[in-house]
């Protein structure tokens, strides 16, 4: 099973990747909740189909609050 973190690190780079294709920055946490709920269905180990979902959507939400604060870090 893929850890947590590392879901959460793909989903905060593939993030960066959509806003450098021109994605507008109003989108990313739709897109970071629709990716990790992808990855909570593809690698998450729970037994049931709503807590792989839960896991995905817990990968997706910290992604966008981790991507958030790295906003707030990188004004200036």
């Amino acid at each position: 099973m893929i850890e947590i973190g590392v879901i959460i690190a793909i989903l905060v780079g593939l993030s960066q990747v959509g806003k450098q294709l021109g994605l507008p920055t109003k989108y990313v946490p739709l897109m970071n909740l629709i990716l990790g709920v992808v990855a909570g269905m593809t690698t998450a180990e729970a037994p049931t189909l709503q807590e792989k979902v839960i896991f995905g959507i817990m990968a997706g939400l910290s992604a966008s609050g981790l991507y958030d604060q790295s906003k707030i870090f990188t004004k200036k």
